[in-house]
């Protein structure tokens, strides 16, 4: 008898896509709030840590997600990055493409395949754990280390997928047994402490937040102490909302569990529609003003009331794209062309590899 899934953290990987929507649109969209950018803060303290988590939780056996990864994670990101590329080029004709440079969300991917195929070589280290936070926390006064290969990204979310990979179901059980009132402390000190750091050390203008992980501290405006201090603050605050997150979320199943069993398939495609909005964000709002002629004389409707009214907006966008997304129909159609790119490329070699082993063969 096989295992059912778990509905508890499909739920959970449904609300953690919908929050990776609203930020990427939210930063397309630049249109920044006070209410907006203290959500972003906090959604980034945590959304990505705890989706390395559960990637980890999920990869166990090694040797076995590690022949799986050229295929699964490679051909998709050379794919699909390049296809964003083009895409986004139509908008911004000066924008360069970098084989080896992920655009926007695509970094995953490649994160992701540098893990699996490294981690049963890595998992040969004794105390692995606190190795991999040091190393995280060290790279960052390293100017070269960055977007390229995704290379920051990979040492720095390191920790998290390894959590994950050690959390076992009986540590998950007791994460679920957690008293609510201790969950909640736990949620509103790591959110207090995510958004007082993002104060008190503000970053270069025009730099990606330190929640990120993307580039030195050098290049983010910060001395290697700050930065140091910034990012061990992340490595407190995330698994303190985490917690939180897995201590909360329900095992019903629904809508949510839908979106967190599609959410790979939302991953890779939710940038094209997104592409379109905000190439088309004046007609956009015309539609919005067609309905509320109050917002003609406002070049960004959701600016009204403190941003809450665009708050509402782009939540319901990033719900209603998410579950489009996320559709089986849509999710069959995009499983079948992987899985028909992959016979492609990889039956291709496997053929080759057993011609050669035939002649090999037959010649002794």
């Amino acid at each position: 008898m096989t295992r059912g899934r778990d509905a508890a953290l499909d739920n959970l990987k449904g609300l953690l896509i919908i929050s990776v929507v609203y930020v990427h649109l939210y930063d397309m969209l630049g249109q920044k709030t006070p209410l907006l950018f203290t959500i972003r803060t906090i959604v980034l303290a945590v959304q990505m840590p705890l989706f390395l988590f559960l990637c980890g939780y999920f990869g166990k056996h090694a040797e076995k997600r590690r022949d799986a990864a050229w295929a699964e994670y490679l051909l998709p990101f050379l794919l699909f990055n390049t296809l964003y590329y083009l895409v986004r080029a139509e908008q911004e004709p000066g924008m360069q493409y970098v084989l080896l440079r992920p655009l926007n969300m695509y970094w995953f991917l490649l994160t992701l395949l540098i893990i699996r195929v490294l981690m049963p070589e890595l998992l040969r280290i004794r105390w692995l754990l606190p190795i991999s936070l040091a190393v995280a926390l060290l790279a960052g006064g390293d100017p070269f280390i960055g977007r390229d290969l995704s290379l920051s990204r990979t040492i720095c979310f390191l920790p998290f997928y390894l959590l994950g990979y050690f959390c076992t179901p009986a540590h998950m059980r007791r994460i679920r047994k957690l008293p609510l009132p201790v969950a909640w402390i736990g949620a509103a000190a790591g959110a207090f402490l995510a958004l007082w750091m993002t104060d008190v050390l503000p970053v270069r203008k025009g730099s990606s937040h330190p929640f990120q992980l993307v580039n030195s501290y050098a290049r983010q405006g910060l001395t290697p102490w700050a930065g140091m201090e910034f990012r061990l603050a992340m490595y407190i605050a995330a698994p303190l909302l985490g917690i939180f997150l897995l201590r909360i979320v329900h095992a019903r199943r629904g809508l949510l569990t839908s979106i967190g069993k599609g959410s790979m398939t939302v991953y890779m495609l939710h940038a094209f529609p997104m592409l379109w909005m905000v190439g088309h964000w004046g007609f956009v709002c015309k539609i919005i003003n067609w309905f509320v002629p109050a917002f003609a004389h406002i070049k960004y409707p959701g600016k009204l009331v403190g941003g809450v009214l665009q708050l509402i907006v782009l939540v319901l966008y990033s719900f209603v794209i998410s579950w489009l997304l996320s559709a089986p129909p849509v999710v069959r159609t995009y499983d079948a062309f992987i899985e028909q790119m992959k016979l492609w490329l990889f039956h291709a070699a496997k053929k080759q590899e057993k011609t050669e082993e035939t002649k090999t063969v037959q010649g002794n």
